[in-house]
């Protein structure tokens, strides 16, 4: 059997309501790697053409890459079928949508963050669940990020830079 058939040691589990590069990039941030060499161990096949929002806005994907996937993240087939972005969705976009308290607080496993699928979707404007409207982030954040954790680090500098002490308080 060959590397890229054998189950990862370790593949957390895909939330219902997270977006299937979001899943790849804690995979990535698990084994401390980029998501282009977790999906070709996962899959042996190169990284599909992005849009420039990076692995976050993840193209379908086909069957047969959905499976080996499957199958060395020792999950029932469906399940990342169920994940995926739809087609219509993938185009560049210079912002990308989310809300920050869903992001960093997830009700399923609050030591694990992740990006909502439906904030892929172009039309999400509003948080169903915290009842305010979505923030923006430049989609480059995820295009030079390896992982989900990068990401994240990124996106919290985005939203809180460094202060600059003015010349006259040194």
């Amino acid at each position: 059997m060959s590397d890229t058939h054998r189950p990862w040691p370790i593949a957390p589990r895909p939330f219902l309501e997270e977006a299937f590069g979001s899943w790849l990039g804690r995979i990535a941030a698990r084994y401390q790697t980029s998501v282009d060499l977790i999906w070709e161990s996962g899959t042996g096949v190169a990284m599909p053409s992005l849009t420039k929002a990076g692995w976050i806005l993840f193209p379908p994907v086909p069957s047969p890459a959905l499976s080996r996937l499957s199958r060395v993240a020792r999950l029932n087939d469906g399940i990342l079928s169920m994940i995926q972005t739809p087609h219509e969705w993938v185009f560049d976009q210079k912002y990308l949508v989310y809300c920050f308290r869903c992001l960093v607080l997830n009700d399923a496993d609050v030591t694990a963050s992740r990006w909502k699928r439906e904030w892929l979707d172009p039309s999400a404007d509003y948080c169903r669940v915290h009842h305010s409207l979505l923030e923006t982030v430049p989609q480059s954040i995820f295009a030079r990020a390896p992982n989900f954790e990068a990401a994240l680090r990124a996106i919290s500098r985005y939203r809180c830079p460094p202060l600059r002490l003015s010349k006259t308080l040194r």
